[in-house]
C-alpha cells in the first residue's frame, strides 16, 4: 500500500505491504522490517527487524494520526495517492453525490454499509490497483445513500462506487 505521510509541512512517501506475520515498510528511500500488535484500545507493540521492541499510544481521527513513543509525540496526517487526485478534483465540483474510482481495479473490501454515516476522509471501501490496496475515503461528512459494488468485483476507471447524501 502507498501512503503520503505529512508532518511539519513535508511529504513523506511510505510504502507498506504485507509478508507474512510482518510489515516490510519503506519510509521514504530506507526500508526496514516491522511488526506490530495490539495490545489494547490505543496501545501497539511495535517491533523492529533489529528486535527492538516499543510501546506507542495510537489515536486516529480521520487521516489525523497521534502517535506517542516515550515522551514524544507527533501528529502526522496519512493519505494515500488516489485521495490526493480525488481531493484536487473534489475542490473543482464540490465533494458530494457520487464516488468514482480514479483507476481500474479490483473492490478488496467494503469498509461502509448503506445507511451509515460517514465523516470526511473515513475509509469507505479498499481498492486493489497495480498491486496495491488503495483506501477510497469519504469525500464529505454525509450517509451513504447508496453501495454499487461490492467486495471482489472489478471496476472500470470512472466507475460509481458509492453516493453519499451530505449532511
Amino acid at each position: 500500500m502507498r501512503l503520503i505521510a505529512r508532518h511539519g509541512g513535508d511529504e513523506i512517501p511510505i510504502e507498506v505491504e504485507r509478508s507474512g506475520g510482518g510489515y516490510p515498510v519503506k519510509i521514504g528511500d530506507r526500508w526496514f522490517d516491522a511488526d506490530i500488535v495490539n495490545a489494547g484500545p490505543y496501545v501497539r507493540s511495535l517491533r523492529l527487524e533489529d528486535g527492538t521492541q516499543l510501546a506507542l499510544t495510537h489515536h486516529r481521527e480521520g487521516n489525523a494520526h497521534e502517535v506517542t513513543l516515550a515522551d514524544s509525540t507527533i501528529l502526522v496526517e496519512i493519505t494515500d495517492p488516489l485521495s490526493l487526485r480525488r481531493k484536487r478534483s473534489e475542490d473543482e465540483i464540490g465533494g458530494a453525490g457520487l464516488v468514482r474510482a480514479l483507476m481500474p481495479g479490483r473492490i478488496v473490501r467494503l469498509l461502509v454499509q448503506k445507511g451509515e454515516k460517514v465523516r470526511k476522509g473515513a475509509g469507505l471501501l479498499l481498492l486493489e490497483a497495480m498491486k496495491m490496496e488503495n483506501e477510497i475515503q469519504s469525500p464529505a461528512d454525509g450517509v451513504v445513500e447508496q453501495v454499487f459494488v461490492e467486495a471482489g468485483q472489478t471496476v472500470e476507471g470512472g466507475a460509481e462506487l458509492i453516493s453519499i447524501t451530505p449532511l
